[in-house]
């Protein structure tokens, strides 16, 4: 199941990447990094908060990071004042 996620988070990590919610991306340092860079930083104990953007139907089938947050791409707009703004954040 790990390495299955793990597979799911290379094809799919666009870290800071919105298809929505363009204006809040404006307003903020985006960047994508390399998974080998993400990993170093969940492996290091880095503060950061993993929003996992795929549909309902993707999370059932393919499963979950532990610790993620699910909040479909579509709702993110509605939903960004929800999300804290004192940690690094990650989309995928």
């Amino acid at each position: 199941m790990a390495n299955r996620l793990v597979n799911i988070v290379v094809a799919t990590v666009i870290t800071l990447t919105l298809a929505t919610g363009a204006i809040w991306a404006l307003q903020t340092n985006t960047e994508r990094i390399a998974i080998s860079e993400l990993k170093q930083k969940l492996d290091s104990g880095a503060k950061l908060l993993l929003i996992d953007v795929r549909e309902d139907w993707e999370l059932e089938e393919d499963g979950a990071i532990p610790g993620a947050i699910h909040i479909p791409v579509a709702e993110l707009d509605m939903r960004m004042k929800d999300i804290p703004k004192d940690v690094e954040l990650v989309f995928y």
